[in-house]
């Protein structure tokens, strides 16, 4: 059974809680290295954390997607860091199955280049 969302736009201060209350979540489980505390159109949401902190990484990625005014999109692992990065949303999404893949894509020739990243890809299936 498909059910269908309200599309009205949710106030800055609506999506803010539901991001301040997912930093409050993860910070409970590992120290934070930088995240942003602020949310804002025009940036993106991320959250820095030390590479000691690998093994929760399952753990961040479950709180991130129960966000239901986030759409995560990368993890780059890079430097001694893990760094996840997504996108605030105006509208709530559902909650649907996800995966990581391992990007192909890191050029190592680049000296900024991360040493690994991880794109989150949604499975949908488009209903007519």
């Amino acid at each position: 059974m498909l059910h269908s969302l309200p599309h009205q736009t949710l106030s800055y201060a609506a999506v803010q809680a539901e991001w301040t209350n997912t930093l409050d979540r993860i910070q409970q489980r590992c120290l934070v290295q930088r995240a942003a505390e602020v949310v804002r159109p025009d940036k993106f949401a991320y959250i820095t954390l030390d590479h000691d902190h690998e093994h929760m990484v399952a753990d961040i990625e479950r709180i991130l997607f129960q966000n239901l005014l986030l759409r995560p999109l990368h993890r780059i692992v890079d430097r001694g860091t893990i760094e996840f990065q997504a996108d605030w949303l105006w509208h709530w999404r559902q909650s649907v199955p996800w995966h990581c893949e391992r990007s192909s894509s890191v050029n190592r020739l680049f000296p900024d280049a991360p040493e690994r990243m991880y794109i989150y890809r949604y499975n949908l299936l488009l209903v007519e």
